[in-house]
């Protein structure tokens, strides 16, 4: 696949996202996807295919999760990146300014949409979960709802999904007085379903549909929708049902969707019996909801300065940068890292890893590497400094 392909199919899914990302306040996937290129990171990764082959598909295989298991996993695969870009004489990437903010913000929001859909697969999809006993296609199906050949080609898959998370309350009952089972939704196979859908449709415009939502309404439906009154985001709720920041979200919106369509059941009983009825959308509703979630995500769940002082000591950081970050083998990190964003700290860090591996391969000192909230609480604790002692006296190197 040519850099011009690679250039082109990043760009048109970057520009969808642009918005999206402007709105969250997080780092510019535009400039994000340009970087990807000109860093030369297209050059061992593909991004759905399309790029090279020696590392992962991070349109596909990518860590999905918060800006802290993206950067965590881009930090312990540094050595092993290192050592494959020597191998191809390709130079290790640095950046500055704002660069790996809005890499990794392209990278982030890679996963936001869906990959085309497999309308052979939904076929199948489409009799086993049992769609074909009340709903028609072309001659086949039953007649107790509504056919569905009847939707525009050009549907946006997150639009059928709130049409069938709105038809719940009649849907669900009907199956069951059926004797079948809810259909429930693993992987893609809500994609692959509506893909088939998509491919029966009429050839004709459909509703305009912003796929990308606005989070900032999404927040503001999901407490007038009763959506807070369940769910909180990162501990921020009533705990009745899941935290949707700490649940495993990963996947696109339409995929989040289906998760959503497969506690239909538990939850319709659970607002039954707090006097509630289930949400409806309308108009892009739905997706300014899943903005919201996604969003919120990104910056995942504080570390906390005490967990952060805890990794500090355990990963070696204290061995060169001084017990308190007043520095002594390497620089003294209270006159760089507090007060700063952990995105500008994570990018000292990745440009400050060549040295510091250096360094640590001369004293036998192994790569540190992170779990998410490890990598969380540490940025926590550069970011806010060691409040709760002053710098020690003896900072400088060699006095030890």
């Amino acid at each position: 696949m040519s850099e011009v392909s690679v250039r082109a199919m990043a760009m048109a899914l970057a520009a969808m996202l642009s918005p999206l990302a402007a709105n969250a306040g997080v780092g510019d996937p535009m400039r994000g996807q340009s970087l990807f290129v000109a860093k030369g990171c297209v050059q061992c990764h593909a991004v759905r295919g399309a790029g090279g082959r020696v590392g992962p598909d991070l349109g596909r295989t990518a860590v999905k999760g918060s800006f802290f298991e993206i950067a965590a996993a881009m930090w312990n695969h540094s050595t092993a990146m290192d050592e494959k870009m020597r191998e191809f004489r390709v130079a290790r990437p640095s950046f500055e300014k704002e660069e790996l903010s809005d890499l990794l913000a392209f990278l982030y929001f890679l996963n936001y949409f869906d990959e085309p859909g497999e309308p052979r697969v939904g076929k199948v999809l489409f009799a086993q979960k049992h769609c074909i006993q009340c709903h028609s296609l072309g001659r086949e199906g039953g007649t107790a709802g509504p056919r569905l050949d009847a939707l525009p080609r050009g549907t946006a898959p997150l639009r059928i999904a709130q049409d069938l998370w709105n038809h719940g309350p009649v849907m669900v009952p009907a199956i069951r007085r059926m004797g079948l089972d809810v259909p429930k939704f693993e992987g893609s196979e809500i994609i692959d379903l509506f893909a088939y859908l998509r491919s029966h449709g009429q050839r004709r415009t459909a509703r305009e549909f912003r796929s990308s939502g606005d989070p900032a309404q999404g927040k503001r439906l999901f407490a007038t929708k009763g959506c807070a009154r369940c769910h909180g985001v990162f501990g921020k709720g009533p705990g009745i049902g899941p935290d949707l920041g700490k649940t495993e979200l990963r996947g696109s919106v339409t995929q989040l969707a289906g998760r959503m369509w497969n506690h239909w059941s538990a939850m319709s009983e659970a607002m039954g019996a707090l006097g509630m009825a289930p949400p409806k959308f309308q108009r892009d509703e739905l997706a300014d909801v899943f903005a919201y979630l996604f969003v919120s995500r990104y910056d995942g769940g504080s570390g906390g300065a005490k967990r952060g002082d805890d990794v500090y000591r355990l990963k070696g950081c204290a061995a060169c940068h001084g017990s308190g970050g007043e520095g002594n083998v390497g620089p003294s990190l209270r006159k760089t890292t507090v007060g700063e964003t952990k995105e500008v700290i994570f990018q000292r860090m990745w440009n400050h890893a060549p040295k510091m591996r250096d360094k640590m391969g001369l004293h036998q000192i192994p790569w540190p590497r992170f779990e998410a909230d490890e990598l969380a609480a540490l940025l926590a604790l550069l970011a806010g400094g060691w409040s709760d002692r002053p710098a020690p006296v003896h900072a400088a190197r060699g006095s030890r």
